[in-house]
């Protein structure tokens, strides 16, 4: 019996062209093709060219939370259903579950557009990375007295890390006295993580979710305003570790409005839905150093209902276009140059809990 023809050998320049187009799940089991594929697959200059790829072509990915129902002496569970898809809507990818010890009513996402989403409930903080399908439950954090959680997320590029910001209340009255503290969990790829409590305390109560920009967080204040325009914004420095304030758009800024915080473009923004009507303006903060807002965007939200328009959120900017979560009903995109909004409802079927922007990875949750 003669032997079957050899396959030519493809030139390693092609294969790795290849090998960057594909999901990491599948790239997960190529792995155990042979040891080379191995070695080239986990090769840092092959990881890194994959996380650039996958910046470029970020993914959306829907999230529903479902209580499951459980004997009244049993712990309550959630099922989490996670579905990723082509910002195109060409190609659905996986659909997957997860589960956390906890009322769903009490589980909630932080902002992110990166490759880990990170979940907070009572019973603690969650990561996972989408990608790999895999799910960690972080070390226990302090203990908020006022049972606000409050904390952020963000990804450093320089350090090549994930730093999540917990805010915790150890006073018993939010309103008297409170004494906020701060603590930080560095997430690297491959190794364990603790929480480091830091010396300072934040000097305000907060609201919503912090945001990460140029290695700073920063979160609207929650308390009152004595003096509209002096203090709004807190931020803390991880590099100096050291908490501040950032005063908002001079003359524009309406403490009781509807005005959030979110990262585009590398910058921090001041998104209000409430001052014009059917308007979303977007202030980008240009100087950092004298507190410089520009009036970056604004987005005619004409033919929109008034519910509707007020609960858009900007999640991402690249290449000329923001894209927008519009009440977890659509994925909207808005295209700057051209004042634009390309409506998408298509891609989202069903009722989902949250819409985020991540990218693929290969980011290993755990020591290895």
């Amino acid at each position: 019996m003669s032997e079957l023809p050899m396959w030519p050998t493809l030139p390693a320049d092609l294969i790795i062209n290849i090998l960057l187009r594909l999901p990491v799940k599948s790239l997960g089991k190529f792995k155990c093709v042979s040891k080379k594929w191995l070695h080239l697959i986990t090769d840092s200059y092959f990881v890194s060219m994959y996380r650039e790829i996958s910046v470029r072509n970020p993914n959306i990915l829907v999230l529903k939370k479902t209580p499951l129902l459980r004997e009244a002496h049993m712990k309550k569970c959630t099922r989490i259903d996670l579905c990723s898809l082509n910002l195109d809507g060409s190609c659905r990818n996986d659909e997957f579950s997860l589960y956390v010890n906890d009322d769903e009513k009490n589980i909630e996402v932080l902002p992110s557009k990166w490759d880990l989403i990170c979940f907070v409930s009572e019973s603690g903080f969650y990561v996972c990375n989408p990608s790999t399908q895999v799910m960690m439950k972080l070390p226990e954090a302090s203990c908020c007295t006022s049972g606000e959680v409050n904390a952020g997320m963000g990804y450093v590029k320089e350090t090549d890390e994930y730093v999540l910001v917990h805010l915790f209340d150890r006073s018993l009255d939010i309103h008297v006295d409170y004494d906020i503290g701060c603590e930080v969990l560095r997430l690297k790829d491959g190794t364990d993580c603790e929480w480091q409590v830091m010396e300072a305390n934040c000097p305000f109560v907060v609201r919503g979710w912090g945001v990460l920009v140029k290695n700073v967080f920063y979160w609207m204040i929650w308390d009152e305003y004595n003096q509209p325009g002096d203090e709004a914004i807190v931020s803390f420095d991880l590099e100096k570790k050291e908490f501040g304030n950032v005063s908002p758009p001079e003359g524009h800024f309406d403490p009781q409005g509807a005005w959030s915080l979110v990262e585009l473009g590398g910058k921090l923004s001041l998104v209000d839905n409430a001052t014009r009507q059917l308007m979303v303006d977007i202030w980008v903060l240009n100087d950092l150093d004298n507190h410089i807002w520009v009036r970056e965007y604004s987005i005619d939200m004409n033919g929109y209902g008034s519910d509707l328009f007020k609960s858009i959120i900007p999640l991402d900017y690249q290449d000329g276009k923001i894209w927008m979560d519009a009440k977890q009903e659509s994925l909207d995109c808005y295209d700057v140059k051209k004042k634009h909004i390309k409506r998408m409802e298509h891609l989202i079927s069903g009722e989902w809990t949250w819409l985020r922007i991540y990218t693929e990875s290969f980011f290993w949750l755990g020591s290895r």
